[in-house]
């Protein structure tokens, strides 16, 4: 491949690795949508189950798969790739087809089955993705993957959740609809194995301990705003032009930035891009709650907001991803990864409690504040890792 397009095009299997981000984009997106937009009404409504139960069965789908994702990381290296793969795609169809017409014990029983064979795939895939990236292309080629997979999330929840108060059926009929799609999808990738390991080394475990404030901290600091956001925006009356134009301008200057933040993070040390780019988004994420709440939503503050958040984590993810592959091992680093993730899981099912503590204790800029802090704390933790290795050096 010319090297001018490598550089738009990371991966040696661009292909294939669209069906592998088609995947993951699928699954995320079912699960969002029937676990946060149609199952709690559908239960409610037409089950009498209380809200303790429908957080119960949720609650154990994200665990099970927060806490499987280091084994099922292992096993997916171990076990040809496509299998798991294709378990994970039927189980999926299952769950959707079966979990809402059982009693309490199926359900709690197929949504943590579910959630043990989602483990696998972000660890896997993102290993797979990580070795069929062109030699320098690391960083870029992980970042790129997980940027087409994000705003999809989002979407596919509102969608579902907004039909299924107009069409409880319609709603029902898409989310079959898209668990056969992640079914064939699934299958079609029956056969594939994962790159092997270029290297055998005898890797410092250590090194994992490098990466856990920023797994942990990144999660944490958006989680604090999933139980209070949607009663800040009632609260500032945020409306829904200025919030979607905050949206896009944060969005957008991500994207501008991403086209060269991953290449400097193959090229350099992420964690040049690592520090600006949290003190950056938790300056912003700090400032839309204060900034609003004393001047309004005007459109000054939301484009002032929406830049700090997209330039920051248009420097903090290429700069994340860049980091991991750098300290995680060659070997068994689907495993090591799904530690990571782990962490990341454990963060955001933490930040909604500590969001509605703050709420309470100091209003509602409190979740944002906390978010924007604990971003610049992280941010201080790397700026002095920076500080020893180039002492060291």
């Amino acid at each position: 491949m010319p090297r001018g397009t490598a550089r738009l095009i990371p991966w040696r299997r661009p292909l294939l690795v669209v069906r592998l981000v088609g995947l993951l984009a699928l699954t995320e997106m079912l699960r969002s949508a029937f676990f946060v937009g149609y199952f709690p009404l559908y239960a409610r409504s037409q089950l009498g189950l209380g809200a303790s139960l429908i957080g119960l069965v949720t609650s154990v789908h994200y665990l099970t798969d927060a806490l499987a994702k280091s084994g099922g990381g292992w096993l997916a290296e171990r076990v040809r790739m496509g299998r798991v793969l294709t378990a994970s795609g039927l189980v999926g169809l299952l769950a959707v087809s079966t979990l809402p017409h059982g009693p309490i014990a199926w359900m709690l029983l197929v949504a943590g089955l579910w959630g043990a064979l989602v483990s696998p795939l972000w660890p896997a895939i993102l290993t797979f993705i990580s070795r069929d990236s062109h030699r320098g292309h690391e960083a870029r080629a992980v970042t790129l993957a997980t940027a087409l997979i994000a705003p999809l999330l989002g979407l596919a929840m509102l969608a579902t959740g907004y039909l299924a108060r107009q069409e409880p059926l319609a709603a029902y009929r898409y989310l079959l609809l898209g668990a056969g799609l992640l079914a064939l999808v699934a299958m079609s990738l029956a056969g594939l194995e994962a790159p092997a390991a270029q290297r055998q080394e005898t890797y410092d475990w250590r090194k994992l301990f490098l990466l856990m404030p920023a797994a942990f901290v990144q999660t944490l600091s958006t989680g604090v705003l999933s139980p209070v956001l949607f009663l800040f925006i009632a609260r500032v009356d945020l409306s829904v032009p200025r919030l979607a134009f905050l949206i896009a301008v944060g969005g957008g200057a991500a994207l501008l930035v991403l086209a060269w933040s991953g290449h400097r993070a193959d090229r350099g040390e992420p964690r040049r891009l690592l520090v600006p780019g949290l003190f950056l988004a938790g300056l912003g994420l700090g400032g839309v709650g204060v900034l609003t709440l004393a001047y309004g939503p005007t459109w000054g503050v939301l484009l002032l907001s929406g830049l700090l958040i997209g330039v920051g984590y248009g420097l903090f993810f290429p700069g994340w991803n860049g980091l991991v592959v750098r300290s995680l091992p060659d070997a068994d680093r689907a495993a090591a990864w799904g530690v990571i993730m782990t962490l990341e899981a454990l963060g955001f099912a933490v930040g909604p409690a500590l969001g509605g503590l703050t709420w309470d204790l100091f209003g509602p800029a409190g979740p944002f504040v906390t978010g924007g802090l604990l971003m610049a704390l992280v941010g201080g933790y790397y700026l002095w890792q920076l500080g020893r290795s180039a002492s060291e050096g």
